[in-house]
């Protein structure tokens, strides 16, 4: 268990990089606009909330990350709705 504990805490740092990427690409093939959001970010909030709730310690980037929850779950659904509207829009003017 705690080495599952270690292994996971080590690991937690490299899911953070996912917040370091363009956050809308566009699809080389249909040219279309996508949220490039890494899931491995709410995955390790996911667990950061289990392990801490079982009494593990979480390493200090994993609750910055389980802070601002709230804050990335908006931003992403903000960020696909717009991105749907882009689309719709753009459907109607052309």
């Amino acid at each position: 268990e705690v080495w599952l504990h270690n292994t996971w805490c080590q690991s937690s740092d490299q899911a953070k990089t996912g917040l370091l990427a363009t956050l809308i690409v566009r699809h080389p093939d249909n040219g279309k606009f996508y949220v490039n959001f890494d899931p491995k970010i709410f995955e390790l909030i996911r667990e950061a909330k289990c392990l801490e709730r079982m009494g593990f310690s979480i390493p200090e980037s994993a609750r910055i990350a389980l802070m601002q929850e709230d804050k990335l779950k908006t931003f992403h659904r903000k960020l696909e709705w717009a991105l749907k509207e882009y689309d719709r829009i753009k459907s109607q003017v052309l």
